[in-house]
């Protein structure tokens, strides 16, 4: 087992009563800093966060050690400054759904956040049986190896593999973990495992959704978060029907820049309604061959198509073929009305609670489009909160700010939590930005659970 070290990052917040006590007040921590070199950058973190009051004027800033910590305080590229608005907002969870997994995916958070590290291994441990795999085998196969290479470069992106030009990875380690992790069968669970883990994470720090929206694989993590099924639940279900969608003939889907008016004429036997993710971004999935066909007529008109990498026509009427077996397997859960309000995929508004316990809801789920461009739209108008992505990449932040451009003038503040592939940022220094950010726009965070697994020396610190 690996043991767990301290945060190799930290942040530092600051705040004030007017602009100019917060400009002193950051003025005096540098010098602070300056003074006393050989503190530790956690002691500092945490006296600033706990026993310092939380004023309108704020300023964050996520450092490595003391001398990173001035260099970073005096960098405005780094030093994000807010006032906070007078009225709370509330945070909903935004869980992604398949296609920006990655190996190593949260590997410095499985490293040195326990919490985190429990939940993978407690629900890696529960599939074992069910996936005849251990994922984290999968997710990790070069344990700390490749966290350190990360972890060196913290800056910048991998602009090859960004554009998809990366050259194939040399290790076989590598090579090997990430084609099993593009399997169907073992894709969904590890999704489902980062997301769920990340959310409890995220939970025990105070930052709790009042409301949620998944995509796809991301309504199971929504559904079990709700306690609509327990944890044991959803990883058997999530498992069982990943194996059943395994088993079902291949199929193709591609992106589409129409409306869902626009698609509708294009729909046949061999095509459906995959999903609806903006006014003009559509999914159409369906057999390989008629999508081949169907790309190439809409190419020849001068749009912009693209094919999703992907092995399988999800929600589609290519997943009809395991409807009764998903059916059947529903029906032997304890389905709960949902304890936490989130949007369905299906109907792209709040579930109910009869649809929740309906196992026909789920088979609807499988089989229909993903609603999300409308499911964003009816969350948005709940309280306009800030939208946090739990799970890796910005494909939903994507979504949401297009579906959101033409909305009322209500700032709008869409946050990640996990890098992109190509991000070569380290997946800590990534979180605390944005914990730094919920912070800056006055969400209230549980510092002392942030901290209830570091020891930290008392300093008689004041800025």
């Amino acid at each position: 087992m690996l043991s767990i070290p301290p945060r190799p990052w930290q942040l530092l917040v600051i705040s004030a009563q007017t602009e100019s006590e917060l400009k002193t007040a950051t003025d005096n921590l540098t010098d602070y800093l300056r003074q006393h070199r050989n503190l530790n950058l956690g002691d500092v973190a945490q006296k600033l966060q706990r026993e310092q009051q939380a004023f309108q004027y704020r300023r964050m800033v996520v450092c490595r050690d003391i001398e990173d910590a001035m260099v970073a305080l005096a960098d405005p590229r780094r030093v994000l400054t807010n006032i906070q608005e007078t009225q709370k907002r509330p945070v909903a969870f935004m869980f992604p759904g398949l296609g920006t997994q990655y190996v190593n995916m949260a590997g410095e958070l499985y490293q040195v956040e326990p919490l985190f590290r429990a939940g993978v291994d407690y629900c890696c441990e529960f599939l074992k049986p069910l996936l005849g795999q251990d994922l984290r085998e999968v997710i990790y196969p070069l344990g700390q190896q490749e966290q350190q290479l990360v972890s060196e470069n913290p800056q910048g992106l991998d602009l090859r593999k960004m554009l998809g030009r990366s050259q194939t990875p040399t290790n076989t380690k590598t090579v090997a973990a990430t084609s099993l992790l593009n399997q169907t069968h073992l894709t969904q669970p590890a999704i489902f495992v980062i997301e769920y883990a990340l959310a409890q994470l995220l939970i025990s720090w105070g930052i709790r959704p009042a409301a949620m929206i998944g995509y796809s694989i991301g309504e199971y993590v929504a559904a079990t978060i709700a306690e609509v099924l327990s944890l044991d639940e959803g990883l058997r279900l999530i498992a069982v029907r990943a194996q059943m969608i395994q088993k079902l003939p291949r199929g193709a889907m591609l992106a589409v820049p129409l409306s869902q008016t626009e698609i509708f004429p294009l729909l046949n036997n061999k095509l459906s309604l995959s999903a609806v993710n903006g006014s003009s971004m559509g999914v159409i999935a369906g057999e390989i061959e008629a999508i081949e066909v169907l790309e190439q007529k809409l190419t020849q008109k001068g749009l912009a198509c693209r094919r999703l990498e992907t092995s399988h026509a999800f929600h589609s009427q290519m997943m009809a073929g395991a409807s009764a077996d998903l059916r059947k397997l529903v029906t032997t859960f304890n389905l709960q009305a949902p304890k936490i309000p989130y949007i369905s995929n299906v109907t792209g508004t709040w579930i109910t609670a009869s649809e929740a316990i309906n196992p026909d809801y789920w088979v609807k789920h499988l089989c229909q489009a993903v609603l999300f461009a409308p499911g964003i739209q009816t969350l948005w108008k709940q309280q306009y909160p800030i939208l946090l992505e739990v799970g890796p990449g910005q494909t939903l932040a994507s979504f949401a700010m297009q579906c959101l451009k033409n909305n009322p003038a209500v700032s709008q503040l869409i946050l990640p939590s996990l890098r992109y592939s190509y991000d070569k940022k380290p997946d800590l220094a990534f979180l605390l930005k944005t914990l730094g950010r919920l912070w800056l726009a006055g969400v209230e965070i549980d510092w002392a659970r942030f901290y209830a697994q570091e020891s930290h020396d008392y300093l008689p610190l004041s800025v």
